[in-house]
């Protein structure tokens, strides 16, 4: 009902009225006034209280209902004879109470009703008369002048309030001006960075894959990950800005919690690569499979705290908790992560949501980083809704909780073991291996919820001699062991696995003997691979379309496409990356062009640039839809464009579009998008049915040759990770093998990150060589083209031919010419003349810089 810096007045407020109907009543009672106002003061008390309480109605009817309460009671108080000279004291009571909640209006009708109280009584009660004894006349002179001067007060105070509401207006105003100015300021520094942050990362990549004496690549090493941890700040600053500007927008789509685990493991596994923590990642099995919201978003939050863990300790270990609380509309996501870490102090968590605040700032400080992580989660948070608290007791760790609403899109459990009643498992460690106490709760934390969770039976064994008795008194199907118990007694463990399939949860580097019947679970422990293993196979608990992504590559059988531009090089990379998935593109070049098309043929999906000329992509879209009387109604069309804001997905979804691919197209984007409008039977996954599956019984034949292929390290699947790995081994080899044919240095040191560019062409060097070649051949016409619409201030049409260069120049890699086309895109939509007259010839020169480059390198 009213902001929390207001609740504090309309206590008072509340209270007032029920101070004077108590007041009231009483001098009724006393002075045999008229007994039917007692029950009326009561009604409007407590109707009072139930809107104050309740928090019902607006502010306006919440503060009008207590005055018009005060105002009868002080009326019905003061027609009495016996009450005029005790009328200036609730008058000046009222008038004080008024001046709070800045209503002007109220100080002038408690006047008012005082001015007619007093003709009341000279008129109609006669107690004021010409022959009034003189201390009478100046009791009531001076009760006049005072209820005035209280009149006058409460105006100045109210004035008061008024010009300093304006005033810090205005320095709010400013404030909020300053941050966008730093924030830009930021931002465009960050833009005049990146270019040659990535020479540098390009130039040690193109290094590191020569034959190099040793210290010298150990040397171009140091610089890559030098590279690499500026680059990641950058992207800081980045986040921060668009934070700061308040254009974070949360994404509303479907998401497996699980994948999300996933990806965040894979990044906190290089991370602590150096720092050897134990690291344990817990999850409520009961969490519903498929949840609603902005999975990209959750995993930055987490990938932010956990690097900020990693920082900050030493030893001991870091414990991700993932849970759920049932709501409404769905559920409440709940996080928690725990660290053993130096912890802060009070003062140190009541600043830590402060921009650029760290706990260990000064010329001693002994983690890098700018300050900038906690500010942008809390940002995240706040788009999606949620919110973070922190707890820390002094060198005992960090705890951050966090609460994320979420929708459920499938109530089913999120890990499922389907058979547990032949399954009886023990988990065997010794405790006093751990550096810290904290680091055995965690694994026993993760072993309760696992045993709970799914409904299994289960043990833990401390010592070597709980797990003799165990194993004696319970028939074993798993014996969880970890690295150290292991090799304190290889030959019992290997003797046993004859009998119980027993599993080494290991570090990366750790390998068994070709001959052993045991299995490993790589660290970090994820409930999620100790399911996986004892399932004996990857089941369908819905993890199978993000395992079989980034296991093979897939095709799209039978599936005709159209790619709709009106960049014709956009269209080749369109048509060669759906192509290389077997689907059969046909392409235009219009929004015209592509409504006849769809006329005349009959297409499974289309892809249509946002912003073209003429018809544009909503206009193209509306029509397509309405052929034939909405034959298309349903065809899945893929907006194509270079905005990728925040919250784009949604802003497309709501103009009518399927989906959304940002461009220059990136294959995981892609596939996922592909995965989601089509039909199962279109798509065929590269060897699916050949994966090899998880081992959960016993070998049928235990005499395995020793040459046998090793096949019992088990790792878990890192969905989105295999097939980055896949793509980044096959670039080497590309780049590797035509080294001579492209002169990838010599892109890199003329500012084209010909990484990028490869990428983008699926790691074909000579589709990117075509690419780079129609890059030069078209630009004197879209110059051209660019300084016409310039030259006659059209900026609509400029934003449009600048949006489009965007796009083309980051597909060759041409970064910090597509972020100066970004930025004029920009000021061409909001009609910024100023800016594109500022900006625009330093973007035709660096255009030119590039074309210039691209006829020196490459045999035009």
């Amino acid at each position: 009902m009213k902001a929390s810096t207001q609740t504090s007045t309309h206590l008072l407020m509340a209270i007032t009225t029920v101070v004077l109907s108590i007041m009231l009543s009483i001098i009724t009672l006393i002075m045999s006034w008229e007994l039917w106002m007692i029950p009326l003061t009561i009604i409007g008390s407590g109707i009072v209280w139930w809107l104050h309480i309740g928090r019902i109605g607006s502010v306006a009817l919440y503060e009008h209902l207590c005055a018009g309460v005060m105002m009868v009671e002080f009326f019905f108080f003061g027609v009495h004879e016996d009450s005029l000279f005790d009328i200036p004291l609730i008058a000046c009571t009222l008038l004080l109470i008024f001046s709070l909640p800045d209503r002007r209006r109220l100080l002038y009708m408690t006047a008012a009703i005082y001015v007619l109280m007093l003709l009341y009584h000279a008129l109609f009660l006669h107690t004021i008369t010409a022959d009034m004894e003189s201390d009478a006349i100046i009791r009531l002179v001076l009760g006049t002048v005072v209820t005035a001067g209280a009149l006058e007060l409460a105006r100045y105070q109210l004035n008061r309030r008024k010009e300093a509401y304006k005033k810090h207006s205005v320095t709010l105003a400013e404030l909020e001006a300053a941050g966008r100015q730093n924030a830009e300021f930021l931002s465009n520094v960050s833009h005049e960075l990146r270019t040659p942050i990535n020479m540098v990362i390009g130039i040690s990549e193109v290094a590191l894959g020569k034959d190099i004496p040793p210290d010298i690549r150990e040397d171009m090493q140091s610089i890559q990950l030098a590279g690499k941890r500026l680059s990641s700040q950058i992207n800081n600053i980045l986040d921060y800005t668009e934070s700061v500007e308040g254009t974070l927008t949360a994404a509303n789509e479907e998401y497996m919690i699980t994948s999300v685990i996933n990806d965040v493991i894979t990044m906190v596994t290089v991370q602590n690569s150096k720092h050897n923590l134990e690291l344990v990642f817990d999850i409520d099995p009961k969490i519903p499979s498929v949840l609603i919201g902005d999975a990209e978003k959750i995993s930055h939050v987490l990938k932010i705290l956990l690097e900020n863990s990693i920082k900050f300790t030493d030893e001991g270990g870091i414990n991700i908790c993932v849970g759920f609380r049932e709501e409404k509309y769905g559920i409440n996501l709940i996080i928690d992560v725990y660290d053993t870490g130096i912890g802060m102090t009070s003062s140190q968590l009541t600043q830590i949501h402060d921009d650029f605040y760290q706990a260990d700032s000064g010329s001693r400080r002994f983690a890098g980083g700018l300050g900038l992580g906690i500010p942008i989660a809390r940002a995240l948070l706040h788009a999606m809704g949620g919110f973070i608290h922190f707890e820390s007791k002094d060198h005992g760790g960090l705890e951050a909780h966090i609460t994320i609403p979420q929708g459920v899109a499938n109530h089913t459990p999120s890990i499922v073991i389907p058979q547990t009643t032949p399954l009886c498992i023990v988990c065997y460690f010794k405790p006093d291996r751990f550096g810290s106490d904290e680091v055995r709760k965690y694994y026993d934390r993760m072993i309760l919820h696992l045993v709970d969770g799914l409904g299994i039976e289960g043990y833990q064994a401390h010592n070597f001699e709980s797990l003799l008795k165990i194993k004696s008194e319970h028939k074993l199907s798993h014996v969880f062991i970890a690295q150290a118990e292991y090799l304190e007694n290889t030959s019992y463990y290997e003797d046993l696995a004859r009998t119980i399939r027993v599993i080494v949860i290991a570090d990366k580097n750790f390998t068994l003997n070709r001959d052993s019947r045991l299995l490993i679970i790589r660290k970090p422990l994820f409930m999620l691979s100790i399911v996986n293993l004892i399932n004996g196979e990857i089941q369908r608990n819905h993890l199978e379309d993000d395992q079989a992504t980034g296991r093979s590559h897939f095709f799209c059988t039978g599936v005709r496409a159209l790619a709709v531009d009106d960049e014709e090089m956009n269209l080749v990379v369109a048509k060669g990356i759906l192509g290389s998935y077997g689907i059969q593109v046909d392409t235009c070049l219009s929004g015209k062009e592509a409504i006849e098309k769809c006329t005349h043929m009959s297409y499974d999906l289309v892809f249509l640039d946002h912003m073209m000329p003429g018809f544009d992509g909503m206009e193209t879209l509306r029509r397509i839809r309405e052929i034939d009387n909405g034959i298309y109604k349903d065809l899945p069309i893929i907006a194509l464009t270079a905005n990728t804001i925040s919250g784009a997905r949604e802003m497309f979804k709501s103009e009518g579009f399927t989906e959304f691919v940002p461009k220059p197209i990136e294959r995981t984007i892609l596939e996922r998008v592909l995965r989601r409008v089509l039909p199962e039977h279109c798509i065929r996954y590269e060897q699916y049915d050949k994966l090899p599956a998880l081992e959960s019984s016993l070998p049928e034949n235990e005499d395995q040759p020793a040459d046998a292929p090793t096949s019992n390290v088990l790792q878990e699947e890192q969905p989105s990770n295999t097939s980055a790995a896949t793509d980044d081994a096959q670039l080497q080899s590309d780049v590797s093998t035509e080294s001579e044919a492209l002169p990838y240095a010599e892109l890199t040191n003329a500012g084209i990150n010909a990484q990028i560019g490869l990428d983008y062409c699926c790691g074909e060097v000579d589709f990117y060589r075509e690419m780079l070649q129609m890059f030069y051949f078209q630009s004197n016409e879209k110059k051209e083209e660019i300084i016409s619409l310039y030259e006659a201030a059209d900026w609509a049409d400029y934003a449009v031919k600048v949006h489009a260069l965007k796009s083309t120049s980051l597909t060759i890699g041409a970064e910090d010419l597509s972020s100066q086309a970004k930025a004029l895109e920009q000021a061409g939509k909001k009609g910024d003349s100023e800016y594109i007259q500022t900006n625009h010839m330093s973007m035709l020169r660096a255009y030119e810089e590039v074309c210039d480059s691209i006829s020196q390198l490459i045999d035009l």
